[in-house]
C-alpha cells in the first residue's frame, strides 16, 4: 500500500508542476509576447491548467495524509497544513482559483499577473531547493518563474503554428522574433539560477554520488537536451520561417512538441526526486 501511495504522490506532484507552470507561464507569456489574436487560446490553456492545479493540490494533500497514517485527526491536519507544504498549497489554490475568477475580465490583467506570481512563489516555500532565507527563496522563485514563462510561451507558439491558426504569416514571424529575443534573456536567467541551485544541492566532496545526486544529474542531462532543441529551433527553424519557408511553421510545431515532451520528462524526474529522495546534508 505504501508503494502505491508513493507512486500516486509522485504522479500528483508531476501533474501539479505541469498545472502551476502552464497556468502561471501562459499569463507571463501573454504579458511579454502580447499575442491578442491568441487570447481565446490562452484563456483555454489557463482555464484547464488552473483546474489541473487545484485538482493536483487536493489530491496531493489527501495522498500525503494517507502516507502519514491515514488518520484524519488534528495532528495529521497540523502536520500537512500548518507547515511550509501547507503554505505552498494555499498559495497554489489561491493563485489558481483567483485566476479562474478573473480569467475573462480584461480590466483585471494586473490581478492576473499577481495571481500567477503567487503560483510560482509557492515553489520557494516547499521543495528540496534550499530556501532558508530570502535570498535562497528569491532564487527559487525566479527560476520557477522563468521556467513557467518558457512553458507558457511554448503552448502559445504551438497554437500559433497550427494550420488553422488565426495569425497571419507576417504576424507569426513577428511573434517568433519577439519570443526569440525574450527567450535569450529569460532562458539565460533560468540557466544561471539553475546552476546556483545545483551548486547548493550537490556536495562535490566525492565522486561517489548519492541516489539523489544521480537522479538530479539525470534531470540535468535531460534539461541540456531541452536547451539543445531550443537552440535548434532558434538557429535553424526560425531563419527558415523568416525567409517565408512554407514548411517552417509545421516543422517548428513538431519541434515544440518534442520540447514540451522533454520538459514534461524533466518535471516527472523532479517529482520523483521530491517524492522518493532527499538531498544530502
Amino acid at each position: 500500500m505504501s508503494d502505491l501511495l508513493d507512486v500516486l504522490a509522485a504522479v500528483a506532484r508531476a501533474l501539479l508542476y505541469v498545472g502551476v507552470l502552464s497556468c502561471a507561464g501562459t499569463v507571463f507569456a501573454q504579458r511579454i509576447l502580447k499575442i491578442e489574436a491568441l487570447e481565446s487560446r490562452a484563456i483555454r490553456i489557463i482555464y484547464r491548467s488552473a483546474w489541473l492545479t487545484i485538482a493536483a493540490v487536493v489530491a496531493a494533500a489527501l495522498i500525503l495524509m494517507l502516507r502519514l497514517g491515514g488518520l484524519f485527526d488534528d495532528v495529521t491536519f497540523s502536520a500537512v497544513f500548518m507547515s511550509s507544504y501547507g503554505a505552498a498549497a494555499a498559495l497554489q489554490l489561491a493563485g489558481a482559483s483567483l485566476l479562474l475568477a478573473t480569467l475573462r475580465n480584461k480590466t483585471a490583467q494586473g490581478m492576473q499577473l499577481v495571481n500567477a506570481i503567487l503560483l510560482t512563489l509557492s515553489f520557494a516555500l516547499s521543495g528540496h531547493a534550499p530556501a532558508a532565507d530570502l535570498a535562497d527563496g528569491f532564487i527559487v522563485f525566479v527560476h520557477a518563474s522563468m521556467a513557467a514563462w518558457w512553458i507558457g510561451s511554448l503552448w502559445l507558439l504551438r497554437a500559433a503554428c497550427e494550420s488553422h491558426s488565426p495569425l497571419a504569416p507576417d504576424t507569426l514571424v513577428a511573434l517568433v522574433r519577439r519570443f526569440s529575443v525574450a527567450a535569450s534573456l529569460i532562458i539565460g536567467v533560468l540557466v544561471i539560477t539553475g546552476l546556483v541551485l545545483i551548486a547548493a544541492l550537490l556536495s562535490f566532496e566525492t565522486l561517489r554520488f548519492s541516489a539523489y545526486e544521480k537522479t538530479l544529474l539525470i534531470k540535468i542531462g535531460i534539461a541540456i537536451v531541452v536547451l539543445g532543441v531550443a537552440a535548434f529551433n532558434k538557429f535553424r527553424l526560425t531563419p527558415q520561417l523568416n525567409v517565408g519557408d512554407k514548411d517552417a511553421a509545421g516543422s517548428l510545431r513538431q519541434m515544440i512538441h518534442v520540447e514540451l515532451g522533454l520538459i514534461a520528462l524533466v518535471l516527472a524526474v523532479t517529482a520523483v526526486l521530491t517524492t522518493y529522495m532527499s538531498p544530502p546534508e
